[in-house]
């Protein structure tokens, strides 16, 4: 059984460390970030070779396109922002719809060709008025029904291409105008307006795998964020959304976790969190996340009932041509003065 961790690593080959670590551990992702990436050859092998020592370990990658771009000196993932497209939804709903088409095929393409098995996307999360822009921007807007009519052509193609969906930041990172990688954002929201921002989750609740917001809501938890709250993942989580997949931290390494490693696991033990994120790159923080992280119940029944095999596709890449793709898209874009 692989350990419920998913890890990052420092540069664009493993080390002798990170071979040996991922062989001996078989965790359950890495996830793959910028500075891994210098050429498509070379991310591609790394995947293969991470998979050679542990073939059931997953390769994450959080590529939502625009404001979030591992690819970014890559034209093939040079795409419009979530809210861009949203905008463009209010005036020309069929355009906006197509080009979410366009985006969301030829990033998943791109992806399973380089041997990735999770994108991290949808991002569900809603906008109010003063949320940070670095979340705003990853939305497509504060609307139930477009966010509904959008995702769901988003996430038909990550199915398309057997691609594994998260959907995060589980249960709103809309609810802020803090950034949650510099610090640790507060909601002061009540109990009725949160219900707004959990509904698009329930919606999508069947997705297997979520992603935990690193945001304190006063009104559910006084104490603790989100990833650490037991009452938060027990009664909004799991019975409110009615999520009954493996939940994911985000990143332990960002700065609205004020625990150091010790702290934050017995936290997540208390809070019942399925898998551990940490992308310090660190593989003696690593070694401690193993030794005092317990598994969950829901983590060894999902494992056991082989639920994420379902994504798992052969498909034939030289039937598409990818580049009309592309030129849909940049057409679509001229042709209406975008």
């Amino acid at each position: 059984m692989n350990f419920p961790i998913i890890i990052s690593i420092k540069s664009t080959s493993l080390s002798k460390q990170e071979k040996n670590f991922i062989l001996k551990i078989k965790p359950f992702g890495v996830i793959i970030f910028t500075r891994n990436i210098s050429n498509i050859p070379q991310i591609s092998k790394l995947n293969q070779s991470i998979k050679s020592l542990s073939k059931n370990t997953l390769i994450f990658i959080d590529q939502e396109g625009g404001i979030v771009n591992r690819f970014k000196k890559f034209k093939e993932f040079n795409f419009l922002d979530n809210f861009e497209l949203y905008k463009i939804y209010l005036r020309y709903p069929s355009l906006s719809k197509q080009l979410v088409f366009l985006k969301s095929f030829i990033t998943s393409y791109y992806l399973k060709k380089l041997n990735f098995d999770v994108n991290t996307v949808p991002v569900l999360d809603l906008p109010i008025k003063n949320t940070i822009l670095m979340i705003k921007k990853r939305t497509f807007g504060p609307n139930f029904n477009i966010n509904i009519i959008l995702q769901k052509i988003l996430l038909y193609n990550l199915n398309y291409f057997g691609l594994i969906p998260i959907m995060k930041h589980i249960p709103g990172h809309g609810v802020t105008n803090k950034d949650s990688h510099l610090t640790m954002p507060i909601s002061k929201l009540d109990k009725v307006s949160l219900q707004d921002h959990i509904k698009v989750f329930k919606y999508f609740n069947n997705i297997p795998l979520a992603m935990t917001a690193h945001i304190k809501y006063l009104s559910w938890d006084k104490n603790n964020i989100a990833t650490f709250s037991n009452y938060i993942i027990d009664n909004i989580i799991r019975k409110k959304i009615g999520f009954k997949g493996l939940l994911i931290s985000d990143d332990l390494k960002m700065n609205a976790n004020i625990y150091n490693i010790k702290d934050a696991v017995r936290l997540s033990n208390f809070s019942n969190l399925d898998v551990i994120l940490d992308c310090s790159c660190d593989l003696h923080k690593y070694s401690q996340i193993i030794n005092s992280f317990n598994f969950s119940k829901n983590y060894i029944n999902t494992y056991k009932s082989n639920k994420l095999q379902e994504y798992k596709k052969k498909l034939d890449f030289k039937s598409i041509n990818i580049n009309h793709y592309h030129q849909l898209y940049n057409q679509l874009l001229k042709i209406n003065g975008f």
